[in-house]
């Protein structure tokens, strides 16, 4: 059953051979105006408005960034040229589309220019620009064989281009043509589309996006013209500033202040303003007031963290929101009385924070009837997406080495305040934290004084993005290793090899020189030594071996081997052209494993090789996201450019001829008459499309298909019922449909209805097409349709491995990858060398990161492995160095117990850090999930083995009276 045809006029019509007249030349006229049916389009995308001091934003007081031009919300007057309101630009309707090679030229000398302070700079959804980069041929976008080939647009390939092309010479192969292949996949970018950049129905950034993963920055220039090139939006646009460690980095996010009134307190939608953290109290005490229509001279300010009156921010008005720790948070205005007093008497003021340097602290929260069950069991408030930094705090609070070196005050008996960046703050702050957290008076306690500390002296810490847990554990603990340190002057000192010396020697003489320039009791808390020996491979003309000892603060251990760590897991979702007797189902999944380094083309290969029948000539790989096909991929694209995440469709066609098609949208250098020919057929792209009430929604997967360039109306639609019988129906009833022209990206569409009667041809082009399969809007949609398809990228079911054969596998002998060589003084050369660490000194507190996440250029990936795990008894033995053990007998010197796990729960991007740690007061295991804190068995500690990242062991001559009497060795839990 096929719908009525409907004409562009939106009604019947039985003059088609004039609609389809009308459909090529309105397709002539686009083409002509710069582009095809596939980039017209653009978001409806209005500017943003300058905002300046004193200045409501639109629907009343409450100040949130527009949601269409979203910007940072730098309404008020700020105190330097970074920090200024940044004027809106307009997402405009693309220009006429440039050679792809001239916008390679235009914008990517731009992206590799620094940021600059005061600058301006837009947020381009990291999809979007991926696709651009394929599109343009950018050598990033290949495998690095291909890739070391060179930029396609540096001179010299340039200039070997054009002779090639002047002499008429098709001999040789261009080194331009090698790097980018004439196919069908050289799609050009619809328009930008930055809207999985922000929260779902509002103009804020998501707190987790992370730069390269998530999005990329792009200077204003080159937003200029890829906006002008491409359209589309909204618009995210930031300033650069310059943050006190003296880094420049884009403020994201800029601090959200809910502002209440005195006089009215229980509201329940105070007013919301975002303001830059450069800008000075009283310039946003202005801008608030004037919005509120207040008065600023009979309004005071205060710091109203958890509603309460934290800081009088009066004596601070020349004073940076940020430096008086205004984060995203309640600040209230109080509002003086008609008789010239004040609500609130100066006598009844809140005592500040107790804290000795300055007066913006942490603060504790609860009552007696919440206080906590033990002294050191009390919640840590997450301040947004600080969870990570709990997780960490929390099991350092529980080492009890640590935690009493800072409780007893005997830090400041070596408090360096010359110490690089820190100056000693990061000791006293973390000092005042942990007796704060072990008062025994609260159940939970804001870090803010420690969380600004930390982001003055580590701008990967400033802002309110989900960070890493391991990461801020190595900050903290080398910032106190710095503030503690005895050693004020460090000599400088050359590192030393063994050279055939006794390990003994060799070794006391590396850690006396670390101890001369590093002595603080943190680092005889947490450091230890590696043996690390390095052989040069090529044994019989130098056989050179470097044997040093390397002090380490914590052990990286790899969930697989080096070998494996250079290989990814790709699951991909294969479409045939038809059903065979050994393959009846057309549609199924393959998961292949191969090295990040290869090229697309190698994918192919191996999931042909697993797929009887299928033709890889024939096959083409393409992305879908949010049911759309987003990206084709050619054959010289690197794997590493595809992450984890990002569901893969391989797509069988008909004509073997398929990666000749050519793109419609350019003409170019790239084009070539002999190419155009090889082909008789196009590629074309159907969505399958059901109308809601407001929009046509998509469904199941997209289907590629190879059509007849001269293929009629109605041969198309034959074509169509027959791959859609096969593919989607699976022996249903077809319910009534109907196919139109549309554009790339375009759900909402309508587009140009195709009569399925007419014998008129389509007049498809030379590259490929778009269309969308409407289904009848009261029709049941076959079942495979409405299934989600990004399921298959669950990863459960992986084996499970112990910690012991994670800590046998590091300390064998690894060859060196080829990007990371070792150079031998001898062959004077960088070489593939052997290497082997082991451990040689155990210290008393042994921390273990489970390297879950694997990091490419531009993808990031969370390994699920359980990992099992000892929670009493770890014995390092095997895997420490001969001499050291023979140096020592004492076994309890090598034997561990759990006193701390720091977990990541749910995938990258995301997820959530919570810890468990084991009291040394009273041997109980508690969770912590920031503000709240709860008794648990050690049973629950240990049967999450997916989410297990940082792991604390106590040696176990440091064990706790309070952890009992240790099992016996044979006794020892896993």
């Amino acid at each position: 059953a096929l719908w009525p045809f409907w004409g562009p006029s939106g009604g019947p019509t039985a003059a088609r051979g004039g609609v389809l007249t009308w459909i090529r030349t309105t397709l002539s006229l686009l083409a002509a105006g710069g582009g095809d049916c596939t980039s017209v389009g653009t978001d409806d995308v209005s500017g943003g408005m300058d905002v300046g001091p004193g200045s409501p934003m639109p629907n009343g007081p409450v100040s949130k960034a527009p949601a269409t031009g979203v910007e940072s919300g730098h309404k008020t007057a700020p105190v330097s040229p970074s920090c200024r309101p940044v004027p809106s630009a307009i997402a405009s309707t693309p220009e006429p589309m440039l050679n792809p090679l001239e916008e390679h030229r235009k914008v990517d000398h731009l992206m590799s220019q620094p940021l600059v302070e005061g600058g301006t700079y837009y947020l381009v959804n990291r999809r979007w620009y991926i696709e651009w980069k394929q599109w343009v041929g950018h050598p990033d976008m290949q495998s690095p064989k291909m890739r070391a080939m060179g930029d396609p647009c540096s001179p010299d390939l340039l200039t070997m281009e054009a002779s090639l092309n002047t002499a008429g010479a098709d001999s040789g192969i261009s080194p331009l043509k090698r790097n980018r292949t004439h196919s069908w996949t050289k799609d050009r970018p619809g328009p930008i589309d930055n809207s999985e950049l922000l929260e779902g129905g509002s103009s804020a950034l998501k707190k987790t996006m992370q730069e390269n993963s998530d999005y990329c920055i792009v200077p204003e220039d080159a937003w200029s013209m890829l906006s002008k090139w491409y359209g589309g939006g909204p618009t995210i646009r930031r300033r650069a500033i310059k943050v006190p460690s003296g880094a420049v980095q884009l403020e994201l996010h800029g601090i959200n202040l809910t502002v209440y009134k005195s006089s009215d307190l229980d509201t329940d939608s105070p007013a919301t303003f975002n303001e830059s953290k450069c800008t000075l109290v009283k310039a946003a005490k202005q801008s608030i007031c004037a919005s509120l229509g207040l008065d600023p001279e009979k309004v005071r300010v205060w710091d109203f963290f958890d509603k309460k009156r934290t800081v009088n921010l009066e004596s601070h008005l020349d004073e940076t929101l940020e430096s008086c720790r205004i984060d995203d948070q309640p600040v209230l205005l109080e509002e003086r009385n008609a008789d010239g007093t004040w609500p609130y008497d100066p006598k009844d003021e809140p005592a500040k924070a107790s804290t000795s340097f300055t007066g913006f602290g942490s603060s504790s929260g609860g009552n007696s009837s919440d206080a906590p069950p033990l002294r050191g069991v009390v919640g840590l408030q997450n301040l947004g997406n600080t969870c990570f930094m709990n997780s960490s705090l929390q099991c350092l609070s529980n080492v009890p080495a640590l935690r009493e070196f800072f409780l007893s005050d005997k830090y400041n008996e070596s408090l360096n305040t010359n110490a690089y960046k820190t100056e000693g703050k990061l000791a006293k702050s973390y000092a005042e934290l942990m007796k704060q957290m072990w008062a025994g008076d609260a159940s939970k306690v804001a870090p803010r004084d420690f969380k600004w500390q930390i982001g003055q002296f580590a701008e990967q810490f400033s802002g309110y993005g989900q960070q890493d847990s391991m990461e801020l554990f190595e900050y903290v603990v080398d910032g106190l290793k710095e503030d503690t340190n005895r050693v004020q002057k460090k000599p400088y000192l050359e590192a030393k090899e063994a050279e055939g010396r006794d390990d003994k020697v060799a070794s006391a003489e590396a850690f006396e020189s670390y101890r001369m320039r590093n002595d603080s009791e943190i680092d005889d808390i947490f450091v230890g030594l590696y043996k690390s020996v390095v052989k040069c491979p090529e044994t019989e003309t130098c056989g050179r071996i470097s044997v040093t000892f390397d002090p380490f603060l914590s052990g990286k251990i790899p969930l697989t081997s080096s070998e494996a760590q250079t290989l990814t897991t790709f699951s991909v979702t294969v479409v045939c052209a038809r059903s065979t007797k050994e393959r009846p189902d057309p549609v199924l999944q393959v998961t292949v494993k191969l090295n990040k380094e290869q090229s697309v083309q190698e994918l192919i290969a191996v999931v042909v090789a697993d797929v009887p029948g299928l033709r890889q000539q024939c096959c083409i790989l393409v992305e879908v996201h949010d049911k759309k096909l987003y990206k084709f991929f050619e054959d010289t694209n690197g794997l590493d450019s595809i992450r984890a995440d990002d569901f893969l469709l391989l797509c069988e066609v008909e004509d073997e001829n398929s990666a000749k098609w050519q793109d419609k949208g350019y003409s170019s250098i790239y084009d070539d008459e002999a190419t155009k020919s090889e082909s008789s057929t196009c590629g074309v792209v159907i969505y399958h499309r059901k109308k809601s009430e407001y929009r046509s929604d998509l469904y199941g997967l997209p289907m590629l298909m190879s059509v007849p360039k001269q293929a009629t109306c109605r041969e198309l639609y034959k074509l169509v019922l027959r791959k859609t019988q096969e593919c989607v129906l699976e022996g249903a009833d077809m319910p009534a449909w109907k196919l139109v022209r549309v554009r790339k990206y375009s759900e909402n569409y309508e587009g140009t209805a195709i009569d399925p009667e007419s014998d008129d041809p389509v007049g498809l082009s030379e590259g490929h097409e778009y269309m969308g399969l409407d289904w009848d809007p009261e029709a049941t949609l076959p079942p495979r349709l409405p299934a989600e398809v990004d399921s298959h990228r669950s990863r459960n079911g992986e084996p499970e491995r112990h910690l012991t054969d994670l800590l046998r596998m590091f300390v064998e002998e690894e060859k060196l990858g080829p990007d990371n060589e070792w150079y031998c003084s001898k062959c004077k050369e960088l070489k593939q060398a052997y290497k082997q660490l082991q451990f040689h000194h155990l210290p008393p507190v042994l921390v273990l990161q489970l390297k879950r996440f694997q990091y490419t250029r531009w993808s990031r990936e969370r390994l699920s492995t359980p990992i099992r795990f000892p929670m009493e008894g770890l014995d390092m033995s095997p895997y420490c160095t001969s001499s050291s053990l023979a140096d020592c007998s004492d076994a309890d010197k090598r034997t561990y117990d759990l006193v701390g796990v720091s977990k990541h729960l749910g995938g990258m991007g995301g997820g959530h850090y919570i810890a468990f740690c084991r009291s040394s007061l009273d041997g109980n295991w508690y969770e912590f999930d920031d503000s709240w804190a709860k008794k648990v068995s050690a049973q629950d500690v240990e049967e999450d083995r997916v989410g297990a990242y940082v792991l604390f062991y106590l040696r176990r001559d440091q064990r706790p009276e309070s952890f009992g009497k240790p099992p016996a060795p044979a006794a020892a839990t896993l």
